[in-house]
């Protein structure tokens, strides 16, 4: 089960960053951990802004709407990851900002819910 898990969130994975590179974005880092704290799925920049993303794949509606599985205990874990990101790459004074990408797969059409700006720490 934890494979085909997984399976489908490397696949969402794939589809947000594809998504986001059509819409302009350049992909600068895909799945940044920071030990057992946890990761950051995709790390863009959007217009100069370094943009942390977290997607959120899903295979059916039963859980709900995928956007909303980013608690704020997941915020506050995605901050932290976000600042050992931005410490070990010496960047500082730089514009910053969460999104969630939800990725849906119904049949064999995706769904992609982008929202910038999608919680503050």
């Amino acid at each position: 089960m934890e494979q085909m898990q997984n399976n489908l969130g490397r696949w969402g994975e794939q589809r947000a960053a594809e998504y986001l590179e059509a819409h302009g974005f350049k992909i600068l880092k895909r799945n940044f951990r920071l030990g057992q704290v946890g990761e950051i799925d995709l790390v863009a920049e959007d217009h100069g802004i370094l943009v942390f993303v977290e997607v959120k794949t899903q295979s059916s509606d039963t859980m709900g709407d995928a956007a909303l599985w980013v608690t704020p205990k997941k915020q506050r874990q995605l901050g932290r990851v976000a600042q050992a990101y931005l410490t070990f790459n010496k960047i500082e004074n730089r514009d910053c900002r969460f999104d969630v990408v939800a990725v849906a797969r119904r049949n064999h059409e995706v769904e992609i819910k982008h929202i910038p700006n999608a919680f503050w720490l």
